[in-house]
């Protein structure tokens, strides 16, 4: 299950420690407060969709590669006691189905993100939620070679009304505690195109401190 941490940080800080680490730049938060997603964040969304799959497929072609040295390099009379032994089949083939299925577990899940992302592209328009934001992590099965070994993947995420949007471990790491924050997001893929803390004189936020914390969400 995921659990919540907070950080304390300079209020003169914030914003520009939320850029580094969510990697936006004042150009590119600016054009998503006029509801738009900036043309230099196109790369950042696509590369960030296809990580998976990046990772996956190459721990299949390294397993791969791996496979075709030993074979080329290890004498066949080795080789082939090893298969009458049953040993090399199960454990090349247990290791090569694991590989593979991670590759096409990752393929598929990019595929839908991807369709809903160009989807988003082709709009060109961004989404704002705005709310108290927590940073929250889940640890889950490791893809590949490390599932085989029993690793762990940790997913990092900014939490706003029931909303989770995966972010870099530093950006984790950068989201204060106690503030409120709008954050502008692609509206049918959930990516996170930046995010900043709310001015301090904003109605809502002097409303949001007269009643329970929540969330006001927008499409800009």
């Amino acid at each position: 299950m995921p659990y919540f941490e907070y950080a304390d940080h300079r209020p003169e800080d914030t914003l520009p420690n939320l850029a580094r680490a969510n990697r936006f730049t004042m150009a590119d938060i600016e054009q998503n407060r006029n509801g738009k997603i900036s043309d230099a964040q196109w790369t950042r969304l696509v590369l960030h969709v296809l990580q998976p799959v990046r990772y996956t497929g190459g721990a299949l072609a390294g397993w791969l590669l791996f496979c075709s040295v030993v074979r080329a390099v290890v004498p066949r009379i080795i080789l082939w006691f090893l298969a009458m032994k049953g040993i090399g089949i199960a454990l090349v083939g247990g290791i090569t189905l694991a590989c593979a299925g991670a590759f096409l577990v990752s393929v598929l899940k990019a595929g839908r993100t991807m369709s809903l992302l160009m989807a988003d592209l082709n709009a060109g328009k961004a989404a704002c939620i705005e709310g108290r934001i927590a940073p929250s992590r889940e640890d889950e099965k490791g893809l590949g070679l490390g599932r085989l070994y029993g690793e762990t993947n940790t997913k990092y995420f900014y939490v706003v009304k029931n909303q989770y949007f995966e972010v870099e471990p530093a950006a984790h790491g950068a989201l204060p505690d106690r503030i409120h924050f709008r954050l502008y997001y692609t509206p049918k893929s959930k990516l996170l195109l930046s995010i900043e803390p709310k001015p301090a004189d904003d109605a809502d936020d002097k409303l949001s401190h007269a009643s329970t914390p929540g969330a006001t969400v927008r499409e800009l």
